[in-house]
Formats: structure tokens, sequence, C-alpha cells
């Protein structure tokens, strides 16, 4: 039996200890394309204290995405790793689990929106009707949220649960280690309240423990953009990007509503997974160019 997803960085054609070269690598990267995105839509317009338009969303959402060739390209070029062993085992995207993945991620969504209206929870940033440029932002919400959330994923759950496996044995530590790295880029202690910081920290939690158990990055990417996607609608149609791109705290209420949500997709998704077969192992060869050192 081949190794599982999060050992896949590991090769005799690259030194162990790359990988945090990689890692700091890739976030230098991403770095730069973000001041680029970001002073270029500023160049373009300022928005008002407070409020995020649709050009600096844009802008946001295209500099996360970057995360996706630059974790591409350094897994190859550095740690020499086979093409594709980023997006699942198989070296590819699985569309068909993806497609699936996706459908049971909307319909948690929609759940967890009534279990929300059923008890009366007040959501983030709620707003006095839409934002003046709400279609837009529903636009651009709707076109690149979805490349936004893979970028995410392909550098906390591909790279540096990669990583963290080509230097870790121990499957638990490798994901504990790259949810705690998620949630503090998301925001640390105090400027997180305690409740958002496990809001994240389990979101990252079942997306690493998916990314071993189905093999891929396809049920972290699904659950990823479904939330983003009707976090960010429902922002625009209250007036409410900024609130909630730079959330600070939650309620413990939306919390927990949320973390029964995240559970409940990762309970789908490996039910999903044992229906549709996926592959959860990996009997590709795991580098293909000459040895770096």
């Amino acid at each position: 039996m081949g190794p599982t997803y999060q050992r896949l960085m590991k090769n005799d054609q690259a030194p162990p200890g790359y990988v945090v070269l990689g890692a700091l690598t890739i976030w230098v990267g991403w770095a730069i394309a973000s001041i680029l995105f970001i002073s270029s839509a500023k160049s373009i317009r300022q928005d008002p204290a407070g409020t995020i338009s649709w050009i600096t969303l844009l802008a946001t959402n295209l500099s996360l995405a970057m995360f996706i060739p630059l974790s591409i390209v350094v897994a190859r070029l550095l740690n020499r790793q086979a093409p594709g062993l980023l997006s699942s085992v198989l070296g590819r995207i699985r569309w068909v689990p993806l497609a699936w993945f996706a459908a049971a991620a909307v319909v948690v969504e929609l759940l967890s929106l009534g279990a929300i209206h059923l008890l009366g929870i007040e959501l983030v940033g709620r707003g006095d009707g839409p934002a003046p440029d709400a279609a837009a932002v529903i636009v651009v919400v709707l076109l690149t949220s979805t490349l936004q959330s893979a970028g995410e994923e392909y550098y906390y759950r591909g790279y540096l649960l990669q990583a963290c496996g080509a230097l870790l044995r121990n499957p638990v530590v490798a994901v504990l280690v790259t949810t705690l790295l998620f949630t503090f880029a998301h925001g640390v202690l105090p400027w997180q309240s305690p409740a958002l910081f496990l809001d994240r920290f389990a979101f990252g939690l079942v997306a690493g423990i998916l990314a071993i158990r189905t093999g891929g990055l396809e049920a972290g990417i699904a659950a990823h953009a479904a939330n983003n996607v009707v976090t960010f609608v429902y922002a625009a149609l209250t007036d409410s990007v900024g609130a909630s791109l730079g959330v600070k705290e939650a309620p413990w209420s939306l919390v927990l509503v949320d973390i029964a949500k995240f559970a409940l997709f990762g309970a789908a998704a490996l039910w999903i997974a044992r229906r549709t077969k996926v592959e959860t192992t990996c009997e590709l060869p795991l580098a293909q160019l000459p040895r770096l050192v």
C-alpha cells in the first residue's frame, strides 16, 4: 500500500528540511503578490474606513488564489515532487468527488442558515440593506471565491500538511500543526476572540482530517468555497463586506452552529468518499526530477 496524502512530499530527490524553505518561499511570494494586487486596487479606488468595495475584494481573492501556482511550482522545483500530488493521491483534481463534496457543502450551508434563523442568532456584521455595489460584489464572490478558497487549501492543507508529513510520521501532529498555522494566519489573540479562534481552528481541523482521509484537497476546497460564498453574498446584501472580511469576534452561539456545520460536512464527506470509493493512498512515483543535491 502506498503513502497517504500527507506523506506525498517525502522523497529521496530533495532533503526533507527543504520543506521549511519552501513554505517560507511560498509565503513571501504571496505577500509580494498581495501587495501588488491590493496596491493596484487602492490606486483605482480608496475605500472609506470600515468598508470593502468589490475591487478590493477582487484584489484580495486574486492574491490568495496565487497560493495555487506558488505551492505547485515550489513543490515541483524545490521539493522535486511529481506533478499533481498536491491536488490528490491520483496526481490531479478528482472532479466527480469534488462535485459531490460541493453539493454536500451547499446543503450543509443551507441547513446552517436555517438553524441560525430558527435559533434567532445574530450574524456577524449585520447591516441595513444591500451594499451600494452589492451586485458587483456578488459577481466577484461567485467568480473568484472558489479560487481564493482553493488557494488557501493548496497552501495550508496541501503544501504545509505535506511538508509536516515529510518531517513527521504522526498524521495527527501534522494536522494539528497546520491547523494552528491556518488559525493564526487569520488573526491571533487578542486580535480575534477565543470564540472566533475556535471557529477557525475547527474548520482547519476538519479540512486537514479530510485531506488525509479522502486522499486530496477536494473536500476542503468545497467546504471552504461554500462557506465563503454564502458569507460574502450575505455580506453584500447587508452592506457588511468590510465587517465580514475584518471580523475579530463572533458570538459563541454562532460559533457552535459553525462547529456543528463543519462536523456534519466532515461526516458527509467521509460517507461520500466511501460511496464513491475514492483512492486514499498513492501508487504513483513521488518524484520525477533529478536529485537536487
